[in-house]
């Protein structure tokens, strides 16, 4: 699934390896670094997780764990983010209007004024609410300005809006070594494989768990590491197995009209119909593994995912 990422996210991470390694023997977790890379990881951890980096040891919690990790495969991929795309295989046809988005908005601009609700949508995806740029997308009319500020993260970068604003916020305590739940063994041992950094375990583990459970909520964020697309930070190791038993082509289940027509509209890549899937069909039934999968295809972010689908062949 790894072609499928995003020109940025391409170029920004694919040096990463979510190690957990850490740098030398001191107190500072991230000795040995630039003052700019330094800088850049304060900024991240503070505005994401609401960590001081100066409080911060080299005993930390799986929570500190998960977020410095996460700050520094960003930070110190950064720069290449900046750099242009060498060849049009590089930008995955991403839609121009997207693809420009970055650099035609900044995080402090104001509203277009057309949709009150849009426009607070707007302003919290600009002050950095990760969820409210997915929302925004999500709601916002195709090829509108509010689609483009969403999908560049209220104009920062073309890349998951989880990871470069923040974790997402889970119900509980999860984190990526919480054990785990016990209450069924085939649930659990996708879980161990996810917490180790598995992204297709993570993907399996979301297609099978049931809807709401905590293996749903650990698996949606690649075991609790704060952001929904898997493939940008753990390692992929095949296809879910649960995939090869859904189809783009596949026919709805026809038990209700109206889920069987967002069905059509999942499968011919549109990712409004897909979330309204999870959103509104039955708990653990096909509806939603069908929109959870982006029709059958990845279990990925669909927006992003399809706009680097879009001008392949179908």
């Amino acid at each position: 699934m790894r072609r499928h990422l995003i020109l940025i996210a391409v170029a920004l991470l694919t040096a990463c390896s979510y190690s957990t390694e850490r740098t030398g023997a001191t107190n500072d977790p991230v000795t040995g670094l630039s003052k700019e890379t330094r800088r850049c990881i304060e900024e991240h951890l503070l505005n994401g997780w609401s960590l001081n980096l100066a409080e911060l040891n080299n005993d930390l919690t799986p929570e500190e764990e998960s977020a410095l990790d996460m700050a520094k495969d960003y930070c110190l991929n950064n720069s290449n983010s900046l750099k242009p795309p060498t060849s049009l295989d590089d930008q995955l046809q991403l839609p121009p209007q997207l693809l420009r988005a970055p650099s035609a908005f900044n995080s402090t601009d104001p509203p277009p004024g057309n949709d009150a609700e849009l426009d607070l949508q707007w302003q919290m995806c600009g002050q950095g609410d990760a969820k409210a740029c997915d929302e925004l997308f999500y709601a916002a009319p195709e090829g509108s300005p509010y689609e483009q500020f969403a999908f560049s993260c209220g104009g920062r970068r073309n890349i998951d809006c989880s990871l470069l604003l923040g974790a997402l916020q889970l119900e509980g305590e999860l984190t990526p070594s919480t054990p785990s739940p016990g209450e069924d063994p085939n649930l659990d041992a996708w879980w161990d494989r996810c917490s180790n950094g598995s992204a297709t375990a993570c993907g399996e583990l979301r297609l099978i768990a049931p809807t709401g459970s905590s293996y749903a909520q650990f698996a949606s964020t690649c075991g609790a590491r704060g952001t929904s697309y898997c493939a940008l930070i753990l390692e992929e190791e095949g296809r879910p197995p649960s995939l090869a038993l859904l189809d783009p082509q596949q026919q709805p289940p026809g038990d209700d009209e109206f889920l069987d027509q967002l069905w059509l509209l999942c499968g011919q890549k549109d990712a409004r119909a897909c979330k309204d899937l999870v959103k509104y069909g039955p708990a653990d039934s096909p509806y939603i593994r069908f929109g959870i999968s982006c029709g059958g295809r990845a279990v990925a972010p669909c927006p992003r995912y399809f706009a680097n689908l879009e001008n392949e062949a179908p």
